[in-house]
């Protein structure tokens, strides 16, 4: 049984006796499409982000709600025991492919999207649905968007993750950072970088220095993982959440780092970085974002 909760709605037999058969204007029809689309991304993001509650918070709690998933039909009830299996997964990720809004009147509109999905899961395999098709039904009830019925088709494979790198040895590139770094973020801030090797990881601590006052500092920890040949960062600023990425060298000298819930799907990663190692005491970082560069960095060794 498929881990993840995509379900859509096929037609279904639970449309009011009161439905409104009046025309939905083009302006309607824009300003529900946006309502709705909030609603979807809301539960793809809960989906990427192995998060079950927030997932399957738009699905409508009633005795009429329909999931069908691969010719098999489950009730609200019975799509809520599976929970626990989210604990198995890692994260996935969702690409749109197309979709389509259908509005059967000012409150029902059917919703059906072409996508694909990867998930990546804590026994290390990972699997792949190409094509997947699910589709919605929503309903507004109390002025909210609900999802009264799903149905969900795909074609999944199971796949490892890819082996190691034989002629990029990740460990041993990483090491190129071993050291402290310092980098001029504006005319009055500097920025302090200090890197320790710690096993096959790296422990790391950075400080941002306004006028001679740090103004903010906090730690990192590199960790390699074999599994997927990269290093995954936990980067945790004083006073702020953690932030994760994974980290890896593309060659001896260049390297890239993106979120770690874009793991699956680097190509399509909400942003990333890009570095190059100009010298044993010089590298260079861009931010991009949206396929466009941000800005340049450039990073010089104090020691």
């Amino acid at each position: 049984m498929k881990t993840k909760i995509i379900f859509l709605a096929m037609l279904f037999a639970c449309f009011s006796c009161g439905t409104n058969n009046k025309p939905v204007s083009d302006a309607q029809k824009e300003k529900i499409k946006g309502e709705v689309k909030e609603v979807v991304n809301t539960f793809i993001k809960g989906c990427e982000e192995v998060n079950f509650d927030m997932a399957v918070e738009p699905f409508l709690d009633s005795p009429d709600f329909v999931d069908l998933v691969n010719g098999k039909t489950l009730s609200y009830k019975e799509l809520m025991a599976m929970k626990p299996n989210f604990n198995t997964l890692l994260n996935q990720k969702c690409t749109i492919v197309d979709e389509k809004y259908a509005f059967l009147d000012k409150s029902t509109v059917l919703y059906t999207a072409d996508s694909k999905w990867s998930s990546n899961y804590k026994d290390g395999h990972s699997s792949i649905s190409d094509p997947e098709v699910f589709m919605f039904i929503f309903k507004k009830i109390d002025s909210r968007w609900k999802i009264v019925s799903y149905a969900d088709s795909f074609v999944e494979k199971t796949v490892k993750y890819g082996e190691p790198s034989k002629e990029l040895n990740q460990v041993e590139l990483m090491k190129q950072f071993i050291g402290t770094w310092k980098w001029d973020v504006s005319k009055d801030t500097t920025s302090i970088f200090d890197f320790k090797s710690y096993g096959t990881g790296i422990e790391g601590y950075f400080k941002y220095i306004t006028k001679g006052k740090i103004v903010m500092e906090g730690k990192q920890l590199w960790g390699y993982d074999k599994r997927v040949d990269k290093y995954i960062l936990s980067f945790l600023t004083k006073g702020m959440d953690v932030e994760s990425y994974a980290v890896w060298f593309t060659s001896k000298n260049k390297y890239e780092w993106i979120p770690y819930s874009d793991i699956s799907n680097p190509e399509n990663a909400s942003f990333k970085f890009t570095g190059v190692f100009k010298s044993n005491d010089l590298f260079l970082e861009t931010y991009i974002k949206n396929n466009k560069e941000v800005a340049v960095w450039t990073f010089t060794r104090i020691k």
